[in-house]
């Protein structure tokens, strides 16, 4: 049991299913210690299992709704109020159908969920929300005042990456893009985890040595014309 045992524990998906230990035995790197897995960072529950195809079939229904309703919102034409009415009408009346037809044939309607927010789950969603919002003024804030200015970069070029997208695809499309991503890479990522790793390190080295040089150069003597001109 104990022989059998180990090799399953060694491979990177022995880590991610025993939630107690955080720690990866195989640790991918080599490093030697504590790392979170996938499957970890991706929450540990059930949208982790979907995330990581532990729910073929739920993660293959979600990749076929985001397709649907991408299909219904690029290519049929119609606009989003439209297709919203559209499937409540088509949901409500079904319904009613169903429960007439129960009625006629004596039959007990199987009964709905009832759909409450409890004040407990509100506070919890407002509290969170709150959190994450104050988070995200802070750091706009540093931004704003160039206290950080690596963050200042990242954020100025992933907003230039975006609105070069958004030149080439609808937002709906991007979205879309995003669901599909979201399933699909971190599985391939937990099933090739040591390779790219190891490639995603050699991209961080030389990027962190170009930035240096950059930083050196250029970035650190920005501060000081900005003193001149203010004291001028």
């Amino acid at each position: 049991m104990d022989a059998g045992g180990g090799p399953a524990a060694a491979n990177g998906g022995g880590g991610i299913e025993g939630p107690d230990d955080p720690c990866s035995s195989g640790s991918g790197a080599g490093a030697g210690g504590c790392r979170l897995s996938v499957h970890q960072i991706a929450g540990g529950g059930k949208a982790a299992d979907i995330i990581l195809w532990r729910r073929g079939r739920v993660t293959f229904g979600v990749i076929f709704g985001a397709t649907v309703a991408w299909w219904l919102f690029e290519k049929s034409g119609l606009s989003f109020l439209t297709i919203c009415c559209d499937v409540l009408l088509i949901l409500i009346v079904v319904q009613f159908i169903r429960v007439k037809i129960a009625g006629l044939l004596n039959k007990q309607p199987r009964p709905l969920p009832e759909l409450v927010l409890s004040e407990e789950m509100v506070s919890n969603a407002a509290a969170s929300f709150r959190v994450k919002v104050n988070n995200m003024l802070m750091i706009a804030h540093d931004i704003t005042l160039g206290k950080d200015f690596r963050l200042f970069f990242q954020v100025v070029l992933v907003l230039w990456l975006l609105s070069v997208i958004g030149n080439f695809c609808s937002s709906i499309t991007l979205a879309y893009i995003g669901t599909i991503a979201v399933v699909t890479v971190p599985a391939l990522y937990d099933k090739y985890q040591l390779h790219v790793d190891r490639y995603a390190g050699m991209v961080h080295r030389n990027i962190s040595r170009h930035y240096k040089i950059v930083d050196e150069n250029v970035i650190s003597r920005l501060p000081r014309r900005l003193i001149r001109d203010k004291d001028e």
